[in-house]
């Protein structure tokens, strides 16, 4: 079977490309997931840009996705932010996960517009954290102040809302579906993806 010249071209590892670079270029924090890592630009979750992860239900599990992160940051002595979760973090999961239970910081805030401002603050602080933002009716100028709150910092910061929001404008530079336990993640925007979007990833 004749191989297209592309195909020798896209497998040569002695061949530089320009998205190669742009990969390696932006700052990312391992998910440790290896299928999810294989094609994230960065190789991680981004690093001073805002994420978003959609699902049918608030805390349908996003934290089991975050967890290895959230334990290494912890470690690394920085902040893990709850705002407005959908239910009090419980602390023996979260260390059993390996997350540093003096580094939680629980915000329980009763209006989301009020957990918008403590996010956005939190993260405009600049101290090194990872700020977890639960929302049902965000609008695209709310979480474009996040964005803005936590572009070129070293923080990471993660905005939950439901899987309806997915056709809504989001200034978040990484989306991901999860659209049931059983199912692969849909990855539908990654600032600096070059291959096709809404692909399935086992993770």
């Amino acid at each position: 079977m004749p191989v297209q010249s592309s195909s020798l071209i896209d497998n040569n590892p002695a061949i530089w490309r320009a998205r190669d670079a742009e990969r390696r270029r932006l700052p990312a924090q391992p998910t440790r997931h290896a299928a999810l890592d294989a094609v994230l630009p960065g190789g991680g979750w981004p690093v001073g840009m805002l994420s978003e992860i959609l699902a049918p239900q608030l805390g349908f599990g996003q934290l089991s996705l975050l967890a290895p992160m959230l334990a290494e940051r912890s470690r690394q002595q920085h902040r893990i932010v709850f705002v407005h979760p959908p239910c009090p973090p419980y602390a023996p999961t979260l260390a059993q996960s390996g997350i540093a239970l003096d580094q939680v910081l629980w915000l329980d805030i009763e209006k989301e517009r009020d957990a918008l401002w403590a996010a956005e603050q939190t993260l405009a602080s600049r101290t090194p954290a990872v700020v977890m933002l639960w929302v049902d009716n965000a609008n695209e100028r709310a979480l474009r102040r996040l964005a803005l709150a936590v572009e070129g910092s070293q923080s990471l910061a993660f905005v939950f809302r439901p899987l309806s929001e997915v056709v809504e404008i989001s200034p978040a530079a990484l989306r991901i579906c999860i659209d049931a336990p059983d199912k692969p993640l849909r990855i539908v925007k990654a600032r600096g993806l070059h291959c096709s979007l809404a692909q399935p990833l086992l993770v």
